[in-house]
């Protein structure tokens, strides 16, 4: 049992109504932001998002909040609801804010989902035009409109290149990538195997396939010069050529579409790359 002392009881009373006048103003919208920002700063993103929501609901409207909340979504990768949260927050209403517009373009970048295109273009307003074409620029390429994309990149090219280069380099890399032609990876297989697919950089399987077709065309052919058309090896060793040679010209065409993703993939994780790192 815990025993109160002989103190009197108003001084306990006194004590417990401090404490609780004090705990009331812990969360207060100054002692809310602190917390917030200490969420945001040790990395607790949705916490961070979650407190910044509260302070935008019992405080009045306050841009830095705002864009700290933006921030906390695209940091923390939270887009299933973000939108929608946003939405009934009526961010939209401090999008003549270049920091609050910017941050959520930036979000809308980077979830690629969910917002509403009218938003994202209200948003564009508020910034200069280097940053608009830098945007548009990330809309055509997350949505992969490729066309668009080129051709932005290619009417903008005095813009971009001076303020984002390592953007506009990398659009410009992918728009230059040209691809290795599967119809003729196999017709090279089909004239000298395995040469189909050193045009697509794969020696290795080059070689493999040239050594396998070459030496059962040679088995076979010795079977047929010792034993004739009844040589059971020639037939067999006959059989696995074609097998080879066909495989080999179905694996250029493979190897053509591979060497054409894992090329692009890398281009295009270069320029995703580039991008957000303006961010």
């Amino acid at each position: 049992m815990i025993r109160l002392g002989r103190k009197p009881f108003f001084f306990y009373l006194f004590l417990l109504l401090a404490f609780s006048g004090s705990g009331q103003n812990i969360f207060n919208a100054g002692n809310s932001k602190k917390f917030a920002r200490y969420l945001f700063n040790t990395q607790q993103y949705n916490l961070a998002a979650i407190e910044y929501e509260r302070i935008l609901n019992i405080s009045s409207p306050d841009a830095e909040v705002s864009s700290q909340l933006l921030k906390s979504f695209r940091l923390g990768n939270i887009c299933n609801n973000s939108f929608q949260r946003i939405d009934n927050l009526e961010l939209y209403r401090f999008f003549s804010n270049d920091t609050v517009s910017r941050e959520f373009l930036n979000l809308a970048l980077t979830c690629n989902c969910c917002y509403e295109y009218g938003r994202f273009q209200k948003a564009l307003t508020a910034l200069n035009d280097e940053e608009q074409a830098f945007y548009r620029l990330g809309y055509f390429f997350f949505e992969e409109e490729l066309d668009s994309l080129y051709n932005f990149n290619t009417s903008n090219s005095v813009l971009l290149s001076a303020s984002y280069p390592s953007v506009f380099q990398s659009i410009e890399k992918m728009d230059n990538f040209r691809k290795k032609s599967l119809g003729l990876a196999m017709a090279m297989s089909a004239i000298l195997p395995g040469s189909g697919k050193a045009y697509s950089g794969f020696w290795g399987d080059a070689v493999m396939s040239l050594l396998f077709v070459s030496s059962n065309a040679w088995l076979s052919y010795r079977g047929f010069e010792k034993r004739g058309v009844k040589s059971a090896s020639g037939w067999i060793f006959g059989g696995a050529t074609l097998g080879f040679y066909f495989g080999n010209i179905w694996g250029s065409s493979r190897a053509a579409k591979t060497y054409n993703r894992i090329e692009y993939e890398k281009l295009y994780n270069e320029a995703k790359s580039n991008i957000y790192n303006h961010f």
